[in-house]
């Protein structure tokens, strides 16, 4: 199959993820920058290309073109994967003329299916985001250096926004190492640098549920990389934590009390937490890369 990718592609994140993801299940790419490319340049690619299918990413500015795509080329699907979220849809009101447009849309977080469903006639479903494991595993080496940068009892990467700051307030108050990273002026991990860093890591903090009790079956992309490095993953806990990762391959908190408890359990179990490292590290490469993700979704809407 012949696949126009629309997607941001110059951070070597999600788009760079997908683009793997397809030719590892064997089809035909052609991916272009949905930042980056100017307006009618979407159309002229599908003019060159003959994709059977197009799979863009929540870029609005695409929707002028996917107009065009869609009144000329009557035989392609059209897909759109959000892959952020937001406390309810009319957050999103400015993508509603392109979800309109597509065949498929796909959302990370399964709390607003339903109503998205009744908006657009069924044609939202739940695709959780996954680990990309062509760069998120295992570190290769680590030297001296990366042991005096990156180690540390208890790490978080990402922003301090929205009810984070309790909890990591409350871990700065611990007798342990904490050491942030992207954010409080901090530079921001990816890549080869994030697998030391989630390595050199005794506890990695996810704390997801950024809007409260509404948001379940949501889990940050973050907490994939976590235990694609063989980190161990603490994470806040929501309703649908376990059916996203199996009980046995990470732990959870309720609130910053609970929070400090699990810490200095964990701390104090070196063998037990590598054992769930482990079992989260394997599960995860089995089971939820980009790759099953990509597989998942082609099976959602029929094609192969």
């Amino acid at each position: 199959m012949r696949v126009l990718l629309l997607f941001p592609m110059a951070d070597g994140q999600t788009g760079s993820a997908i683009k793997y993801a397809f030719e590892q299940l064997g089809h035909e790419i052609k991916a272009v920058d949905a930042k980056l490319a100017r307006p009618s340049e979407f159309y002229r690619y599908c003019c060159e290309f003959e994709p059977d299918l197009v799979f863009c990413s929540r870029t609005h500015q695409l929707t002028e073109d996917i107009i065009t795509i869609k009144k000329w080329f009557k035989s392609i699907t059209i897909c759109m994967w959000n892959v952020d979220t937001r406390t309810n849809i009319n957050s999103w009101s400015r993508l509603f003329p392109l979800i309109e447009l597509c065949d498929h849309h796909f959302v990370v977080n399964e709390y607003h299916v339903t109503e998205w469903n009744e908006r657009f006639k069924t044609k939202t479903t739940w695709l959780p985001q996954g680990l990309q494991d062509e760069v998120y595993d295992k570190p290769k080496e680590i030297t001296d250096e990366d042991r005096k940068k990156y180690s540390c009892d208890v790490s978080f990467t990402g922003g301090g926004r929205s009810l984070r700051p309790p909890f990591l307030n409350a871990v700065k108050k611990m007798n342990v190492n904490f050491k942030k990273w992207g954010c409080s002026g901090m530079p921001k991990v990816y890549n080869e640098e994030h697998n030391k860093m989630v390595s050199l890591s005794k506890v990695n903090l996810g704390i997801s549920r950024l809007y409260g009790n509404n948001i379940d079956k949501y889990i940050s992309v973050r907490d994939y990389k976590i235990l694609g490095a063989g980190g161990f993953l603490l994470e806040l806990y929501r309703k649908g934590i376990n059916d996203i990762f199996p009980p046995d391959t990470m732990n959870d908190y309720e609130d910053p009390i609970h929070l400090l408890e699990q810490i200095a359990y964990w701390l104090n179990h070196e063998k037990e937490r590598k054992e769930v490292a482990e079992r989260g590290y394997k599960w995860v490469h089995k089971n939820a890369t980009y790759t099953h993700r990509i597989k998942r979704a082609l099976e959602i809407m029929g094609l192969k």
